[in-house]
């Protein structure tokens, strides 16, 4: 009686899988508004959430679900499908920046999905380079069931979800194990419109095949050398490998990112942003405003109260995004000694000039300068 029992349940289970995965894909029968997206093209129409629930015959997912209900609402009706990878490097302020594109309720965070790689730089030619394509493209797909290894690292570093606040709070509401279930996490994902993805281990021509998908967006965020070297210097403890803390690794992997950026620029146009983070620390309510629109998606609310309340805080924490980032933009002047600056210079000095950082010569010109320019990209 009792492997009958177990066999029926599970039938039930994967049959309820099986009708809120059709739900979810069945869209506009279960629309709750329409109108124009938020940036033309097709519409993301709210799933009936009380028709999955009724679909599901997990309690704890039923739990979670009404739980998420009055989130669910705050997601506008017509929120453009899109799938937004922010690529940079380590202490370029990649963090704050994808956190402020969460910050939209339609948003799902994919948090640093290749940190089980360590401290190294992923490229093309890796020999990792299809099992890091397959995740990373079935994770903007919310397909979790080739990701084993992905899922056994998040489940011991917490942090890769709880960055994703909403699906944290979700996961809070249920036994923990289940948060880790490729099936559950799937339905879950599912929910949101929009996905935003973190990464910093791989490199452009790497992440290059994600923007086969038509809904996909490639922000490329950029920072002095300077300041990245400066901070990996200062402010952490972890830079161990010569691919954090040589700046021959780091100008090397800045040059070939350039390259795959304007290559990318021709073929998908309108679908690749440079970002330098000097520009978004000297005015981040505007850059986020021209990023969220690059994106298709609004100037939230939510958003606005996420800058409100992160820049307006100060915490001298290496991973805190709570600061004003002009006060601290233009740090590494003051802490950097000026040999290490002549040295990533040396490395670097030719995307340097392509991307508007301005070389020193001395010690002085560095102290009374200012280190950025103009971009010199048509």
């Amino acid at each position: 009686m009792g492997r009958r029992r177990w066999l029926v349940v599970t039938c039930a289970l994967v049959v309820g899988g099986y009708l809120v995965l059709a739900t979810l894909t069945n869209t506009d029968s279960l629309s709750q508004g329409k109108g124009e997206s938020e940036a033309g093209g097709e519409e993301y129409t709210l799933p009936s959430l009380e028709e999955m629930i009724q679909s599901v015959h997990d309690l704890d997912v039923q739990r979670v679900l009404r739980m998420y209900s009055a989130q669910h609402q705050q997601v506008p009706p017509t929120t453009t499908p899109v799938r937004v990878i922010v690529s940079s490097t380590w202490r370029s302020g990649s963090t704050l920046l994808g956190e402020i594109l969460a910050a939209h309720p339609g948003a799902y965070y994919h948090y640093e999905p290749l940190m089980s790689y360590g401290l190294q730089q992923l490229g093309p030619r890796d020999n990792h380079q299809g099992e890091i394509g397959r995740l990373l493209h079935g994770l903007l797909q919310c397909n979790y069931a080739d990701a084993d290894d992905y899922l056994k690292f998040a489940f011991i570093n917490q942090d890769m979800f709880v960055r994703n606040a909403r699906l944290w709070s979700m996961c809070s509401a249920m036994p923990r194990t289940k948060c880790y279930n490729p099936d559950i996490l799937a339905r879950l994902c599912s929910l949101f419109p929009v996905h935003v993805m973190k990464v910093v281990r791989a490199r452009l021509e790497l992440l290059a095949p994600l923007l086969r998908n038509p809904h996909a967006r490639l922000i490329w965020l950029v920072r002095d050398p300077r300041a990245v070297m400066s901070s990996r210097a200062s402010s952490v403890i972890w830079c161990q490998t010569r691919a954090c803390n040589d700046p021959g690794y780091l100008c090397s992997d800045l040059a070939a990112d350039f390259s795959t950026f304007a290559v990318l620029k021709e073929d998908y146009p309108g679908r690749v942003m440079l970002v330098r983070y000097e520009d978004f620390a000297r005015d981040p309510y505007q850059k986020s405003q021209e990023v969220l629109k690059f994106a298709g998606l609004s100037y939230h609310r939510k958003v606005q109260e996420y800058l409100e309340d992160h820049l307006t805080s100060d915490e001298d924490e290496p991973w805190s995004t709570r600061h004003d980032p002009m006060t601290r933009v233009g740090r590494w002047m003051k802490v950097m000694k000026f040999e290490d600056v002549v040295r990533t210079q040396y490395h670097c000095h030719g995307v340097m000039k392509t991307l508007g950082y301005r070389l020193f010569t001395s010690k002085s010109d560095m102290e009374n300068s200012n280190a950025v320019g103009l971009l010199n990209i048509p």
